[in-house]
């Protein structure tokens, strides 16, 4: 397989020949040696594609640092289920090689399970629970305790003392750094992990067939479970049904990635355009102006949050939660 004949080009940072690609002279070094590991392999066409390499330009990176080398990916395709490559691609350091801060990874998603919780339980007091309006025995002469309502907590059937109260939500935002830091942290994992894989286009997956996507999956060794990455909301017809039809399989835009979704699944597969992008927007926050450690308290967005359902309520149906 062709993945396995350029194993040795892409652990930690892609080398060739036993030096760093990083230069005009070097891209020569790995066309060749390129060319000469496909000399003999079983590949889909007869000829080798010529490989490209990709260098892009690092907004802000660290150059005059010797001791930090720029981390690489392969660029691969769809076309077909052979994992062929087809560019090597830069990859911002401050991005892909942040510092492996699993406490904040671990806030990350402990945050992301905890703020969209709601508890709709409410349990009934004794006020009210239907009945008990009638005092169950007289007071006095009966050789009984006094008692007001058969309602009362003490008795059975009757309402709850300090219950449930709910809607109870345990809503909170983490600060802007935190959340920054844990995107990059997860990214920086799953580059080491090599469970990170950049595809040119979704547009290319050739058929809409699930078993296609599978066995493609299944020959470059993606794992059990999937996630894609790409910049618009509106994914390909081709990968939307295949998708469709593997449960483990999922399709995410770029404004929605997340710490808790990249570790949910075992290999991210995200194209050039949603690299850029995803570069783009982290590299901006990182490095703007105002400050990170935004204070969210209840206040400031109460009413926004209570008008968010207003005009959504149905005359005759009730709401589904």
């Amino acid at each position: 397989m062709l993945s396995r004949q350029l194993l040795f080009a892409c652990r930690g940072v892609q080398r060739c020949c036993g030096r760093p690609i990083s230069s005009p002279s070097s891209v020569a070094t790995f066309r060749k040696c390129y060319v000469s590991s496909n000399a003999g392999a079983d590949s889909p066409s007869s000829t080798t594609p010529e490989p490209v390499f990709a260098g892009r330009n690092l907004w802000r990176a660290d150059t005059l640092t010797s001791f930090q080398e720029k981390p690489q990916a392969w660029l691969s395709t769809l076309e077909d289920k052979h994992d062929r490559k087809i560019g090597l691609l830069d990859l911002h350091p401050d991005v892909f090689r942040a510092p492996p801060r699993l406490d904040i990874v671990h806030r990350n998603i402990v945050w992301q399970q905890n703020y969209r919780n709601v508890q709709f339980t409410k349990t009934l007091t004794r006020a009210e629970m239907p009945g008990g309006g009638k005092k169950p025995w007289p007071g006095k002469r009966m050789g009984r305790s006094k008692a007001g309502s058969i309602r009362a907590p003490y008795f059975r059937g009757g309402g709850i003392a300090h219950g449930v109260r709910g809607p109870r939500t345990w809503f909170y935002m983490l600060p802007d750094a935190l959340r920054l830091k844990g995107l990059c942290t997860s990214l920086t994992i799953k580059h080491n992990q090599d469970d990170l894989v950049i595809v040119d286009s979704f547009d290319r997956l050739p058929s809409p067939d699930a078993q296609l996507l599978h066995d493609l999956a299944d020959h470059r060794n993606w794992g059990y479970s999937v996630l894609f990455i790409d910049v618009p909301d509106r994914a390909c017809e081709n990968l939307a049904l295949a998708c469709a039809d593997i449960p483990s399989f999922n399709i995410m835009p770029t404004y929605g990635l997340n710490c808790y979704s990249m570790h949910k699944y075992q290999t991210l597969v995200m194209t050039h355009e949603a690299l850029n992008y995803l570069e783009e927007r982290i590299l901006f926050h990182l490095h703007r102006a105002d400050t990170l450690q935004n204070k969210f308290r209840y206040k400031d967005m109460k009413e926004k949050l209570l008008n968010e359902g207003e005009g959504e309520d149905d005359p005759v149906h009730a709401p589904f939660v």
